[in-house]
């Protein structure tokens, strides 16, 4: 799935225009955004699976679990996800603890720079030369700037670890609600 939205960098040699700079920033903030999508629903589907047997079911769901937007943010789905496997024993006997925090910490990295990325619409082109994104980060009511490589942001998209135990996580799911 990631090799979707993932693509090959331009080579460092090649210089980049502010232009050509601008575009690029715009395409790895879109193809990260389409990605955390992906991971969102995957979350959705994972949860929604283990929880909704029938449609009975989505009333009461629907007045425990969403807030008045019928919605849960990404944020509170990783959380979710991470109390599931940590407390539900089919989880546990699949995944390990270590694996859990990982996966629990991988999604919250992404889940920052997908904030990130949703909250910065300037791009500062001072970046061009050392192809280096800079992102706001909006936090307690502090404005702090990250600085990315734009190497890193791709290589967190092109890695399928944490999309491959998502997988496993939504088979081992829909095993669970078979029984």
């Amino acid at each position: 799935m990631s090799e979707v939205f993932g693509f090959d960098l331009p080579d460092k040699s090649k210089e980049l225009t502010d232009k050509e700079y601008v575009n690029l920033v715009n395409r790895i903030r879109g193809n990260f955004l389409s990605y955390t999508a992906v991971l969102d629903s995957t979350l959705t589907i994972i949860i929604s699976d283990l929880f909704l047997r029938d449609k009975n079911d989505f009333p009461l769901w629907a007045k425990t679990v969403f807030d008045e937007d019928r919605t849960a943010s990404f944020g509170t789905k990783i959380v979710w996800l991470s109390r599931i496997i940590k407390n539900h024993k089919s989880y546990k006997k699949e995944i390990d603890e270590k694996s859990r925090i990982k996966i629990q910490h991988e999604l919250n990295k992404i889940r920052e720079i997908r904030n990130d990325f949703a909250h910065n619409k300037k791009i500062e082109p001072e970046n061009v030369k050392n192809r280096i994104i800079k992102l706001y980060d909006f936090e307690e009511g502090i404005t702090t700037p990250k600085l990315f490589e734009m190497s890193e942001i791709m290589d967190i998209i092109n890695d399928s670890w944490i999309l491959d135990n998502l997988k496993k996580i939504e088979v081992l799911t829909r095993k669970i609600r078979e029984n």
